[in-house]
């Protein structure tokens, strides 16, 4: 598959244990693009520095920062974090329009089921963060923050292919909208 032509800023959303880790890996190989993720920047930090209450917003300003890095090169980037919050979703727009790219978020989705079957299968496997029970997730749910943002809906029940061949339709369709000229 060949390279993309047009530089966009890549960000992964949804509950944990729904694949958003895995769709990531595999869109970054496929794209070549740099993957960041959010996840191993905290658990570094913690390893560092001790569990600190300002740690969550240090990892993901450190996120940001690493990003911003990978635009100003003039390549995508990757973005692997669940999008909880709406304050994090307007800070990833934020920096694309200051490079005037466009914005993909990949919202993973797939049944409660299968994502409780993902949770309790993880343990250990990037960080102590992560959720690793349904029970953890029942309490971590509230915290999820509903809103628009435009993105490409993935079943990642479906084989990876065919939600790569999504992504890639819905990048491509982005990258046609961002190139028109606007009136």
């Amino acid at each position: 598959m060949t390279r993309q032509s047009e530089n966009t800023l890549i960000v992964m959303r949804g509950y944990p244990g729904t694949g958003k880790s895995t769709i990531a890996r595999a869109l970054a190989r496929t794209l070549q693009a740099p993957l960041l993720d959010r996840d191993i920047i905290r658990q570094m930090a913690v390893d560092l520095l001790g569990e600190q209450p300002e740690i969550g917003r240090f990892a993901y300003d450190l996120l940001f920062a690493l990003s911003r890095k990978q635009l100003e090169l003039n390549l995508s980037v990757i973005l692997d974090t669940p999008l909880t919050y709406r304050r994090t979703y307007e800070q990833a727009r934020e920096l694309a329009q200051s490079f005037h790219i466009p914005i993909l978020v990949i919202h993973c989705q797939c049944s409660p089921e299968l994502q409780k079957r993902r949770l309790e299968g993880r343990k250990g496997m990037v960080s102590q963060f992560q959720i690793t029970s349904w029970e953890e997730w029942e309490r971590w749910k509230p915290r999820f923050e509903e809103y628009e943002d435009n993105s490409c809906i993935v079943n990642t029940a479906n084989p990876i292919h065919d939600s790569l061949a999504h992504i890639l339709y819905c990048l491509h369709e982005l990258q046609q909208q961002a190139s028109q000229p606007t009136r």
